[in-house]
């Protein structure tokens, strides 16, 4: 259905801002791109997996061979290496004909080539979802992921850690959908919970950065109705409240006094989810958005909200994305309050052949730091740009080539940085 295309569509243009813009963000895996739409994929090429019973298994590993400039993210290019990524993992889906029950587990193991004691990470992503079919149009959805993840070494909010800052979050979804008639419903709740490993610096001699004191839970409730005024056409309100719980007083970069980061607030938007061909599909809508924290000295931050989503497709063979995204994100930075995200991004895909495909994807970000004391403002122009190919062997092999150019333009002094990657990824599923 229309309704559920579109809100994947939502989903990858969060994760993306999430995982390649925001201050606590993962290290950015341009080769996740390059994954084949699934309207396009061709039978021969698509994994088979291991049925057994009502689930089939589908294993993979991918060796990824990287190439960075600029390994530390720094605004003089003093670093450079190559990486080995080891990334196991498998997907465990049902066949139902009602009723869904799914496992996903991926990993990234890597071997630094400079300095591995102080780069090696080791990522674990595991997620397990079910769909509980109630009455006709009717679900219950849930999931738990559990994620241990590796801070993005450019990431203003750990800038004096001798090692990647490692953290664990779990998420836990559940949302009830309905439809009736014209009326779509869904309602829910998502909890993600944050917790940081404590690094020590580059200093001589070494002190402890107290990350954990960025932990926290996230709450977010929200509810969203839709109407139908034709069977293409969505108009829809969402509203959501979000929580920040803080364990303790978090302190700025993990050194000093602690203060209290809690705050509450809510994103308000208006929008309508559209089908005008078979070639263009997508979102917009439009909104508001405040953010109200319990220490006084922290100025609310509020404003003008929105998306869009569009996905053309000018001919069978290409498809192009394009997205506007906004959204405030949290930081431990001294003097700011937080930090509004302000994204645009643009892709195009291209099936050359049946078994090789051209890609191609911008970003840009504004990060506008917000500040409550006499300290320069700061402003960050985020930008990214990616391009490569993909080279479907058979449906067991396949092949992908990936430049990527990274550039943050700051008002922070010695905050800038380039970094250039190249990604060779080999993978082997079954």
């Amino acid at each position: 259905m229309k309704t559920k295309r579109s809100e994947k569509n939502i989903v990858n243009i969060l994760l993306v801002s999430m995982f390649s813009f925001s201050g606590a963000a993962l290290a950015y895996d341009s080769s996740d791109d390059a994954t084949v739409s699934s309207e396009r994929s061709k039978s021969d090429y698509l994994q088979q997996g291991i049925h057994a019973g009502s689930f089939t298994i589908l294993p993979k590993f991918d060796f990824k061979n990287e190439y960075i400039t600029n390994v530390y993210y720094k605004n003089k290019n003093i670093s450079d290496s190559y990486i080995a990524h080891y990334k196991p993992g498998f997907n465990i889906n049902s066949n139902w004909s009602r009723h869904a029950l799914n496992l996903a587990v991926d990993s990234d193991l890597t071997q630094y080539s400079f300095q591995g004691d102080r780069n090696d990470y080791q990522n674990v992503q595991t997620k397990l979802d079910g769909r509980l079919d109630t009455v006709k149009d009717s679900h219950f959805d849930t999931s738990f992921g559990y994620n241990k993840l590796t801070e993005n070494r450019g990431s203003p909010d750990q800038i004096f850690a001798l090692t990647p800052t490692i953290y664990d979050t779990k998420v836990i979804d559940s949302f009830y959908k309905h439809q009736f008639n014209r009326i779509s419903t869904k309602v829910g709740l998502n909890a993600t919970r944050f917790d940081y490993d404590d690094v020590l610096t580059g200093s001589v001699p070494s002190t402890t950065l107290f990350m954990s004191s960025r932990n926290r839970w996230m709450y977010t409730p929200e509810i969203r109705l839709g109407y139908f005024i034709q069977p293409e056409y969505e108009a829809f309100v969402k509203f959501e409240y979000k929580e920040a719980a803080y364990d303790t007083a978090v302190k700025s970069n993990g050194i000093g006094t602690g203060i209290n980061r809690n705050s509450t607030g809510y994103n308000a938007t208006t929008g309508l989810a559209f089908e005008l061909t078979d070639l263009v599909t997508g979102d917009i809508s439009v909104g508001y958005i405040e953010r109200t924290f319990e220490n006084a000295l922290l100025k609310t931050l509020s404003g003008a909200n929105g998306f869009l989503n569009v996905k053309w497709r000018p001919n069978s063979l290409t498809t192009v994305n394009t997205g506007v995204f906004r959204n405030i994100n949290e930081t431990t930075q001294a003097g700011i309050s937080g930090i509004f995200s302000t994204g645009v991004n643009l892709g195009v895909e291209h099936e050359l052949k049946r078994n090789i495909l051209l890609f191609a994807n911008g970003n840009y970000n504004n990060l506008d730091y917000t500040n409550f004391v006499a300290t320069a403002a700061r402003t960050d122009d985020l930008y990214i740009g990616h391009l490569g190919t993909k080279y479907l062997v058979n449906r067991n092999f396949n092949a992908d080539l990936t430049y990527t150019y990274q550039n943050r333009d700051s008002t922070a002094l010695a905050s800038n940085y380039d970094v250039n990657q190249v990604m060779l990824n080999l993978r082997a599923q079954y």
